[in-house]
């Protein structure tokens, strides 16, 4: 069907339903019986189709529409260590509808790790197919599944990753809030033992002289009583890795154009090493175990998670775990905090009843379930009168690297003073003192992740501001369900 009929919508519904229906109930050879075969919809995701085009702008037929998506299917079941070919398609997974829906083809694959009948099928719908008898909507069914909330989420991840081999045809728009809510809704992830990067575990001895040096008894003493501490000269950078910065092709916008206008990019260590900053990739992440093995941190409520233990709460964080953020011209960055209190949390009273009733008065009775406990922790912390924060993170450390930078050329880093347990960030510029921190080379910005703070903005009309920014991590089990997530549009 060519562009000129108009705009279809091609609907992907991804649904968790309960159903007797074993794996070979869904090998399905005509259109007609598709319907009745599903059990009704708890969760769903919406595809729209594309203007019949593929992403080179070349006009899809029936057939071609098909194929692409039975073979994302099939593809994705191929590579992953979790799907199998279901028994009945073990020489054929898809098998291709008879009828005017030439090409739309059921494809199926069972799922064990998450259920001995949990199955998945992918299949057009006959209720959706339009005056010339093409479907345009498939459905994506996962059933009989042990835990069907995380499963579903789990599942609709898998799929994203897939994004490439079926965006030609749809909208990945609905799949992706859905992949958000999924991650969201997740525990952070409790980081890697700190002592794994201390300068004694990577046979830096100039690095743990370096920190013995920069970050005394002294400047921990600051920190531990007023929040933050500001040590200069730690260790500069170059120009010639600032210009490997500038270069490198990682970077993108955060997404979030409403508060800040900086761009950012995280790396590892083999990206740190490509810009030539691996010594103040290895600095910050040492920092940690120096803090474990010198500060005493602040009093918490909660129980560590490990690998975090009472005796060395801070880890770090794992993967791309460092972030470089750039400031041109007029960008900025408002008033925040890096681990904020959870915004509509009703913490602040303590509920009169048991907390299993409290549980199930907010959620129902299938919240407080033993089978997943961090479910019922997420609420734990409201009725202890806690006030719940928004991730693991404990204490930011900031690297700057940008030589000759003067006041006058704006981008200070605004610390607002005693703002750690300020609700709303932008509140904090009329409530608190604060104290403004040039962004220079080689000076190094240490403070508890719960304070407000903010970017002002870049005044200089042709400087870029550099940071390098580590995240230490305190896992505990406060209930806390993670930052929040963002993922890059990439045209749908």
């Amino acid at each position: 069907m060519s562009a000129s009929t108009g705009v279809q919508h091609f609907v992907l519904l991804l649904v968790l339903g309960a159903s007797t229906h074993s794996a070979e109930a869904f090998v399905i050879n005509t259109v007609n019986s598709l319907d009745c075969v599903y059990a009704p919809a708890q969760h769903s995701v919406i595809f729209p189709i594309k203007e019949s085009d593929n992403s080179e702008g070349i006009s899809l037929t029936e057939i071609e529409k098909g194929d692409a998506l039975s073979s994302a299917f099939d593809a994705m079941v191929e590579s992953s260590n979790f799907m199998f070919q279901s028994s009945a398609h073990a020489q054929s997974p898809s098998t291709t509808l008879r009828g005017q829906s030439q090409g739309h083809q059921v494809s199926s694959c069972r799922m064990p790790a998450f259920g001995t009948s949990a199955t998945v099928t992918f299949a057009p719908l006959h209720s959706s197919c339009d005056e010339n008898g093409d479907p345009t909507e498939y459905i994506l069914s996962a059933l009989n599944f042990d835990y069907p909330i995380d499963d579903f989420g789990h599942l609709c991840l898998e799929i994203y990753k897939y994004r490439d081999d079926m965006r030609g045809v749809v909208s990945m728009d609905h799949l992706r809030e859905n992949v958000l809510d999924y991650l969201n809704s997740r525990p952070p992830d409790p980081g890697a033992d700190a002592e794994l990067t201390s300068s004694e575990a990577i046979g830096n001895d100039r690095l743990g002289a370096l920190l013995d040096d920069a970050v005394d008894s002294e400047c921990i003493s600051k920190l531990e009583r007023d929040g933050y501490v500001v040590i200069d000269d730690v260790i500069k950078t170059s120009q010639s890795s600032n210009d490997k910065l500038s270069q490198w092709s990682n970077k993108g916008e955060t997404g979030q154009e409403d508060c800040r206008t900086d761009t950012v990019a995280f790396m590892n260590r083999d990206h740190a090493v490509e810009c030539g900053v691996e010594m103040q990739y290895d600095l910050l992440l040492a920092l940690a175990s120096h803090l474990n093995n010198k500060m005493n941190l602040y009093e918490s409520p909660f129980a560590p998670v490990f690998p975090g233990t009472k005796e060395n709460p801070l880890t770090n964080p794992t993967g791309s775990n460092m972030q470089m953020a750039e400031y041109g011209p007029q960008d900025f960055y408002n008033p925040h905090s890096d681990n904020s209190i959870e915004r509509g949390h009703h913490g602040d009273y303590i509920y009169q009843g048991s907390e299993e009733e409290y549980i199930d008065n907010l959620y129902g009775n299938d919240f407080y379930d033993d089978t997943t406990p961090w479910r019922a922790a997420m609420q734990r912390e409201m009725f202890s009168g806690e006030k719940r924060r928004s991730n693991y993170r404990c204490i930011t450390a900031i690297l700057y690297l940008n030589e000759g930078w003067e006041v006058q050329d704006g981008g200070q880093l605004r610390m607002y003073l005693d703002s750690a347990h300020c609700e709303i960030p932008n509140t904090a510029e009329y409530t608190h003192n604060y104290v403004d921190v040039n962004p220079s080379n080689g000076k190094l910005l240490l403070f508890d992740s719960r304070m407000i703070h903010s970017v002002e903005k870049v005044l200089h009309q042709s400087k870029i501001r550099r940071a390098l920014t580590l995240w230490m991590t305190r896992p505990e089990e406060s209930g806390v369900t993670g930052e929040r997530f963002f993922l890059q549009d990439d045209d749908n």
